[in-house]
Parts: structure tokens; sequence; C-alpha cells
């Protein structure tokens, strides 16, 4: 088992900076999604949610994120720490493995503490000014999902 506080904490606030941008997109696709599947009323319309996902899965797959002002890219040791918390993530929420997903939720939450509340919210600022494929309501969702898996208060 992996000391994910560590690895999170000795990250450099620059990769922090883009960790949390990135987690940002993936909390608020996340939202989109289960709202889209559970048919929620105020789910967000087939194309809106098609355009999240896409903008999101690319991010994720290409450790990249096109900003209008940019594109982010992490540093090779970011990255392979987040392939590897991915892995965990299709293992354990896809395939049902629930050792993967308990890690999974480890690193996540040790991610979003070392990240902090306040580059959350910066990020959460740079998505809804530099991406198109999130309407500022789901940024809304994904920040309130943030929010509560590590217990914050807005």
């Amino acid at each position: 088992m992996k000391n994910w506080e560590d690895v999170f904490d000795n990250m450099s606030d620059d990769e922090k900076d883009k960790l949390a941008i990135l987690r940002v997109i993936e909390c608020s696709n996340g939202v989109i999604q289960h709202m889209f599947r559970d048919e929620d009323p105020d789910a967000l319309t087939i194309e809106e949610t098609r355009d999240a996902m896409k903008f999101s899965m690319g991010c994720m797959k290409r450790m990249e994120i096109p900003l209008r002002s940019g594109t982010v890219t992490f540093s090779k040791e970011t990255e392979s720490v987040m392939r590897e918390v991915r892995e965990l993530y299709v293992s354990g929420f896809k395939q049902g493995n629930s050792e993967d997903l308990h890690e999974f939720l480890k690193a996540s939450k040790a991610n979003i503490n070392s990240i902090g509340k306040q580059r959350i919210l910066e990020a959460r600022q740079i998505v809804y000014n530099q991406v198109d494929e999130f309407p500022p309501i789901a940024l809304d969702w994904g920040l309130s999902y943030i929010f509560s898996l590590v217990g914050w208060f807005k």
C-alpha cells in the first residue's frame, strides 16, 4: 500500500495547480455522467453530457488539458502517479475490485487534500473561463462533490 498523502504532498506547487484543474474536470464530469444515467431532471442534455465526457476522458487519457490560453501538461512523475490512480479507478469502479476501489478513494482524498481548497476554487475559475465543454452549473456540481469527499464546507 502506497502512502498517498506523501506522494501528493511531495509534488511541486505547479503540479498541484495543474492537478486541481484536472480534478475539477474529472469530478464535474463524474457528476454529469451519474445525473444523466440516473435520469435526473436537472441532467444535462445528451449532447452536453457527451461533450463533457469526451473532453474529460481526453484529458485523462492524454494527461494534458487543452485550455484557450494553451495546453496544460504534467511532469512524467505526476503523469505516472495519475495513471496508477486511474488504473485503480477502472479496477475498482468498472471491474468491481473492492480493494482497488478502497485504494482509489484513499488516493483521491489524499490528492484533493494535498491540492487544497484554494487551488480547487481557482481551478474552477480557470475551467469556467477557459473550457467550453462544461456549463457553469456542472462545475458547481463537481465542486460540491469534491467538498463532500473531503469534508470541506463552502
